[in-house]
This record gives structure tokens, sequence and C-alpha cells, in this order.
């Protein structure tokens, strides 16, 4: 996959968490591009910018498909159920697997966090599924 592709990709995922995530007034999602993958018929990718509040929290929450974030200012933490919390700061990534129930957040209570996300999914298909 090109290089410009696959950036699309996680930022889509990105934004899709988040425009299904509780946001402030301020908090803003948006996205980059969603497009069907060549040689993967039903495949869709999506990239979303997220930018949101201090105290940003997503609902308990899994994805269907493949989830892969950067962030690019601010703190996010991620609670995967079962496992201790983590934080990722500026310059970081992680990948969120298929199927695992988890909570997202702005770790600050005073600043914004800005991510990127990248997500792989059957075309069609919610990308995030409240539990």
């Amino acid at each position: 996959m090109k290089p410009t592709a696959v950036a699309a990709c996680a930022a889509l995922g990105v934004a899709l968490t988040l425009t299904h995530a509780p946001a402030a007034a301020d908090s803003v999602s948006e996205p980059v591009l969603k497009t069907e993958l060549d040689g993967m018929p039903g495949t869709e990718a999506n990239i979303v910018v997220f930018d949101v509040d201090p105290d940003w929290e997503t609902d308990h929450h899994f994805h269907p498909g493949h989830v892969f974030v950067y962030v690019v200012e601010g703190t996010v933490k991620i609670d995967i159920d079962g496992e201790d919390p983590v934080e990722y700061g500026p310059g970081e990534a992680f990948y969120e697997r298929p199927n695992v129930s988890m909570v997202g957040s702005n770790a600050s209570t005073t600043d914004r966090a800005k991510i990127v996300v990248f997500q792989i999914g059957k075309a069609g298909k919610p990308l995030m599924v409240s539990n």
C-alpha cells in the first residue's frame, strides 16, 4: 500500500472513533478519507482527525475492524478491558485490536488532544460499536 494511503487510513480511524464518542461543544472530528481498498472487496479504510477537549472520553466500545492511532498533540489514555490503562503522547502511535472492548480519553484535565485515526473494516459496517 502506498504511504499516502496508509496515512489516510490512519487518520480516518481516529476520526471515526471521535465521531462516535460523546464530545464537548469544542471537540471536533474531521473525516479525511473513506475509500474501498483495491484487491480487498468489501473492505474500506477510513481516516479521521480528532481534536478533543480536556476530560473528553468515549463510551465503552469496540471496533469491528483494525484501528491505528497517531497522537499529534496532547496525551490520550486507552483503557482496554482486563489490561492496565496506557497513555500515549505526541509522536506516539498504537494499534487497537478488533472486537476488544475499551474506553479512550484525553488524559489531561487542562489541555486539548489531537489524534489521527486510521481504521480498516468491512464496507458499510459501523466502525465503532458501543457496549
